[in-house]
């Protein structure tokens, strides 16, 4: 099957290879000017520290919610066709790109909880309202890119099968990390996860010390529904870069009002 075909079937499809080992130092290197940037804090608190609008430290790690704003040089880099090609046949044709953020973590992360990403930028916002519509069509989906191996020593991540118009609540508790029924997933850096908005997933905390990078980014189609939050460092971002261009070009110009 397709990647699309895999993200129908199962909520989620992997993609390797994509990225050179010189892309992947530099986008980790990225990730850590920011962390330097702030003094370099711990990578987890027990309870989040917000070091300024768009950074903060929390169980998951050291997270950043609009990685262009500190590092707009990696723009045109971050995404491949593959993956992108995917991304439309599920999203159509005009797609279009609402966040990029990164998150850095270490063997101090602790398993936190499950969670899915329902309603995008948006996914705590619908989490505090008990918001937990049944998705009938791909509308959003989250593009993973693991800047570190997933290894069983390093922390594979968990996720639950979940076919587009099944139920979407969890089986079980978030707060619990062995369910039925996952598939948990190894694979090499560079590797991309494409995920179904709706779907489950889970961490394992690293079983040998060292650091772990993502970079995560939510596509959305015309279709999904208007969200509230808005990644703003995309709004002023300039570029000559005919790929990154097209994934702005469908931006809705303004949040809807809350």
């Amino acid at each position: 099957m397709s990647p699309a075909d895999d993200v129908r079937a199962r909520g989620w499809a992997l993609m390797e290879g994509l990225y050179a080992a010189g892309d992947l130092a530099d986008f980790r290197a990225a990730i850590d000017r920011v962390h330097a940037s702030f003094g370099a804090p711990s990578l987890t608190a027990s309870d989040p520290i917000w070091l300024d609008d768009h950074v903060e430290v929390a169980g998951p790690g050291f997270a950043i919610y609009q990685l262009l704003r500190y590092a707009p040089a990696l723009g045109p880099r971050l995404f491949r066709d593959p993956a992108l090609d995917a991304l439309r046949a599920l999203l159509g044709p005009d797609m279009h790109l609402e966040l990029v953020g990164a998150v850095m973590s270490d063997e101090r992360r602790p398993f936190t909880e499950w969670e899915s990403h329902l309603g995008g930028i948006d996914d705590e916002r619908w989490r505090r309202e008990g918001r937990r519509p049944r998705q009938r069509e791909v509308r959003r989906v989250v593009h993973f890119l693991f800047l570190e191996d997933l290894t069983e020593a390093t922390g594979p991540w968990r996720v639950l099968p979940r076919a587009i118009g099944d139920p979407v609540d969890p089986p079980a508790s978030i707060h619990t990390l062995d369910w039925p029924g996952v598939v948990e997933i190894t694979a090499p850096a560079g590797s991309v996860l494409l995920l179904e908005e709706s779907v489950w997933h889970a961490v394992v905390p690293r079983r040998e010390p060292g650091r772990r990078r993502f970079i995560g980014a939510y596509f959305a189609s015309p279709s999904a529904a208007p969200t509230v939050g808005r990644d703003t460092s995309l709004d002023a971002l300039e570029t000559d870069d005919a790929r990154l261009a097209s994934l702005l070009a469908n931006r809705p110009r303004e949040p809807r009002r809350g």
